[in-house]
């Protein structure tokens, strides 16, 4: 198109060879810069720039406890104890009396102020990866490359930020989070339960609360595919199983659904293997459930679905079409570029080669120190 458009002679043609590594240059530039003034800002914190994590014999301030409640020191909690037993009393009221929220621990895992709290969802999405070398007689193997996607949330306020290098990524969420004062809120992560993600959150933050939910999508999908292979009968059957087992999920009680499926009649199981598959499955993932009849009561966020629509934005939307196979380079930076435009920095960024948020809010930081 830009060929036709200048009127360019074949001999003089701009070649897609061009496209792609300019592609390459501006998105290297923008992952550099991110890079560098993260650690930067972790450094100055007393963070290790390498690894993420606090220096030992530093003492951050006491505020960085996810304490602080608003911008004017109002204590006053957005849901009281009297909003979230409502919400519970009315749930309950709606509910088969065998199925019912618990007000025990649930007053505990709701955030007291949603304006305060901090919304951060990861995920991975994978693109088919470009083989270096195809050999005629080679089994075809698909392989990927795993950009992961981090969206984070504070009131109306928002902001992406994508890498090919997980470590990368949780390195830029924390100096993010530091540079932008935030970690004077309380943390609320939300994943689809892939553990190296939950392995590198209490990584990256184990010097300080925080609060894991994993996304009712994610356990309605693994529960349901489980579980269709476990039950035996006709449809009903097996619907009338998946929605008993999520009723007890869906109010928080991981022990009901499990006491629920070791009731079921041997007539009823098709694959004992996969039942305790399911059972396997919530024991594992039971600290990192929530009462998410309760949240959606309240308005309070019960799934990752935020990232998921970043994955699409940033990466699927250009990347994940047929024939489409990309390097690892080439894809974090067609990435980086989308992540630029999704937070509204391209000018900013082709103007001043600057990323509001990081390297203007981490040059003002350095300043002071």
């Amino acid at each position: 198109m830009i060929n036709r458009v200048f009127h360019r002679p074949v001999a003089d043609e701009i070649k897609d060879r061009t496209f792609s590594d300019y592609i390459h240059r501006v998105g290297e530039g923008i992952i550099s810069t991110e890079q560098s003034a993260s650690n930067n800002i972790l450094q100055v914190f007393g963070f290790d720039s390498k690894t993420g994590q606090l220096k030992e014999n530093v003492t951050l301030p006491n505020d960085f406890t996810g304490n602080v409640e608003d911008e004017d020191g109002d204590s006053t909690p957005t849901y009281t104890e009297e909003d979230i037993q409502g919400a519970i009393d009315e749930i309950n009221g709606s509910r088969d009396k065998k199925i019912t929220a618990k007000a025990d621990d649930i007053q505990a895992e709701i955030e007291t102020n949603s304006d305060t709290a901090v919304y951060i969802s990861i995920d991975h999405i994978g693109v088919t990866r470009q083989k270096d070398i195809r050999k005629g007689n080679a089994v075809r193997e698909t392989k990927y490359v795993q950009n992961c996607v981090a969206h984070i949330q504070q009131s109306d306020n928002r902001y992406v930020l994508t890498s090919v290098d997980t470590d990368s990524l949780f390195k830029a969420v924390l100096a993010f989070l530091l540079a932008n004062n935030l970690l004077k809120y309380n943390l609320v992560f939300f994943t689809d339960g892939a553990t190296d993600l939950k392995s590198k959150i209490a990584s990256f933050f184990s010097f300080r609360p925080y609060k894991l939910i994993l996304d009712w999508y994610h356990i309605e999908k693994r529960i349901y595919e489980i579980l269709s292979m476990a039950v035996s009968g006709n449809k009903a059957k097996k619907q009338g199983v998946l929605e008993n087992t999520l009723g007890y999920l869906w109010v928080g009680d991981v022990d009901g659904a499990a006491n629920f499926i070791k009731s079921l009649p041997n007539s009823d199981i098709k694959n004992a293997a996969k039942v305790q598959e399911v059972l396997n499955y919530l024991d594992k993932k039971a600290p990192n459930m929530a009462c998410y009849a309760v949240r959606k009561q309240l308005g309070l966020r019960v799934s990752s679905n935020r990232v998921e629509k970043e994955n699409d934005m940033l990466v699927a939307s250009r990347q994940k079409h047929n024939g489409m196979s990309w390097t690892k380079d080439g894809s974090g930076s067609l990435a980086a570029i989308e992540m630029i435009y999704q937070n509204k920095q391209e000018k900013l960024w082709f103007q001043k080669k600057q990323i509001l948020g990081i390297t203007m809010v981490a040059s003002v930081t350095l300043k002071a120190a």
